[in-house]
């Protein structure tokens, strides 16, 4: 009895070895299934969406598409005519700013350099657009804008230059004096603000009476709206005629009048500028100006529009200086407003006109009249008051 007691439980310990060695297995490839169901629920729905979902849509072969436009559109998009893009092209394609290698992946074009460049210019799309658009990379978005910015500016001193031969000079003076009669007229002076995001250093420096942050551009234009002289870069909350001292036109013509100002010209600018030898402003509104200085400040402000019209082109047709909402590198924006003057420039000399359908807002902003009484001073503009009055 005693053994066949034993013999049934070593049956029912085999037994149960046997079914627990079964379950274990069965439940072993159990899970081993479950596994494998549940890498294919997260792989599937992965791979789906890497190949497939959500990818971004580029255009493809967006130079066809700008070929096949008329000029007009062709200006409608990019600011300017096609007669003035080809023949920048031309240029750029012969300069050192195009990589020429024939190994590895092609570079991009002059062409199509040029045209992200001038997209980038002419409108407020971010980078992410424009490679979509033209179908490249971001990177070399920004690396192409660069390039093309560095090729322009090696044109500054040739395109945006101070008139100097007497033709030059005398067709600048025949210009202004048929506007208002106002003769040896030079230039006309202004500054505007080119709107930014605030600096990571000395933000506040650049937060102008508007309450917004921004740098001055001052120009000096010619009667027909051309730059002559240009200077950017100043902290928005400096005053018009504290970025004029701190131009090197103002410390040049300081030191060498009879060089930059000959035959007695002189510059006009508003009430924000003193009155200098070789700078006339209106005279400052005080309630008792006479009929004669009344007279003055009309003719000399319809002459003076001629910087104020400047301004709306440059900013009307290169809307990207309008507002750099993505860039904080200042001397990046500072590049780009200068490449903008030297392609108005451009359009000037090529009489590529431009409907105006923005204005500029950001004139004037930090005008502060600054009248300075000293004497010497004061003699230019009363000469210039007699001659156009003589009956004083």
């Amino acid at each position: 009895m005693i053994v066949e007691s034993h013999l049934s439980s070593t049956d029912s310990s085999t037994t149960t070895d046997d079914s627990w060695s079964e379950w274990s297995s069965m439940s072993s490839d159990d899970d081993t299934i479950y596994d494998d169901n549940n890498r294919d629920v997260l792989i599937f729905p992965l791979l789906r969406y890497l190949t497939t979902g959500n990818k971004r849509n580029r255009v493809e072969d967006y130079l066809l598409v700008v070929e096949s436009w008329s000029d007009m559109e062709f200006k409608e998009h990019f600011r300017l005519s096609r007669r003035i893009a080809l023949q920048l092209i031309d240029e750029l394609d012969t300069s050192d700013f195009i990589p020429k290698n024939n190994f590895g992946k092609l570079p991009i074009a002059g062409k199509l350099s040029f045209y992200i460049f001038l997209w980038f210019m002419s409108n407020t799309e971010p980078l992410r657009t424009i490679s979509d658009r033209f179908d490249v990379s971001i990177s070399s978005v920004f690396r192409v804008i660069r390039r093309v910015l560095s090729s322009i500016l090696t044109k500054l001193n040739a395109i945006v230059k101070w008139p100097e031969t007497n033709n030059e000079i005398l067709a600048v003076c025949n210009g202004f004096y048929g506007k208002q009669q106002i003769p040896n007229i030079f230039g006309a002076i202004d500054c505007t603000h080119i709107r930014i995001v605030k600096p990571t250093v000395n933000g506040n420096d650049y937060c102008n009476r508007k309450k917004y942050f921004s740098v001055n551009l001052q120009a000096v234009v010619d009667s027909c709206s051309c730059i002559t002289n240009v200077y950017c870069g100043e902290p928005g909350s400096l005053h018009d005629a504290r970025v004029f001292r701190r131009s090197s036109l103002y410390h040049s013509a300081t030191e060498n009048q009879v060089l930059l100002f000959p035959n007695n010209t002189f510059l006009i600018g508003d009430s924000a500028y003193s009155s200098l030898s070789w700078l006339i402003p209106p005279f400052r509104d005080n309630g008792r100006l006479t009929r004669q200085q009344v007279q003055f400040n009309f003719i000399h402000s319809s002459t003076r529009m001629a910087v104020e019209r400047a301004f709306g082109m440059l900013k009307g047709r290169f809307r990207r200086i309008k507002f750099f909402t993505e860039y904080r590198e200042l001397s990046f924006v500072i590049d780009t407003v200068i490449a903008a003057c030297i392609l108005h420039n451009y359009c000037i000399n090529e009489n590529d006109d431009f409907n105006l359908d923005e204005t500029d807002d950001g004139l004037n902003i930090g005008n502060i009249h600054a009248e300075n009484v000293d004497g010497n001073r004061l003699d230019r503009r009363m000469t210039l008051l007699q001659e156009l009055f003589p009956q004083i």
